[in-house]
């Protein structure tokens, strides 16, 4: 059986507004979100604990454009 594609989360500035929506909907607390060079966080997924439901992508408000 293949595995399912991890979530697919912003990780750019100009794609990302960092509200951490994605980090507060998971379920498992697999999204971390971590500062850049500047401290704009941004959201990174840990796939160990990722279960693929795919709750942050919905709620993400770039993802809803």
């Amino acid at each position: 059986m293949e595995e399912k594609r991890l979530p697919d989360l912003c990780t750019k500035k100009d794609t990302c507004c960092g509200c951490s929506a994605c980090a507060t909907i998971c379920p498992v607390c697999a999204i971390s979100m971590c500062p850049d060079e500047k401290g704009f966080l941004y959201p990174l997924v840990n796939s160990g604990k990722c279960i693929r439901c795919y709750k942050c992508e919905q709620i993400c408000p770039f993802k809803k454009r």
